[in-house]
């Protein structure tokens, strides 16, 4: 996935770490009341003062990720699908 979506920058940074297992990523986008309908997600993503970092915001129960493979065993990281603010 890091090889399809990323600008050679985010790879030079990602992918070697990735390929020596010291970033596991899972990929968040199923919410529980709203399965894989990412028109109806509520999770927000606001970008906070500076640029640099997202606050991520699920806002109800059925806002949870559900589902997000190795988030709950062995992931470091997620890429998190939300709601831009």
């Amino acid at each position: 996935y890091l090889q399809a979506c990323c600008t050679d920058e985010q790879l030079k940074q990602w992918l070697p770490k990735a390929q020596r297992l010291e970033v596991v990523g899972c990929y968040a986008q199923t919410e529980l009341g709203h399965g894989s309908n990412v028109r109806g997600l509520e999770t927000t993503a606001t970008l906070l003062p500076g640029g640099e970092e997202f606050e991520v915001h699920s806002p109800s129960l059925s806002a949870i990720k559900f589902w997000p493979g190795t988030l709950g065993r062995s992931a470091t990281h997620a890429l998190v699908f939300a709601r831009l603010c």
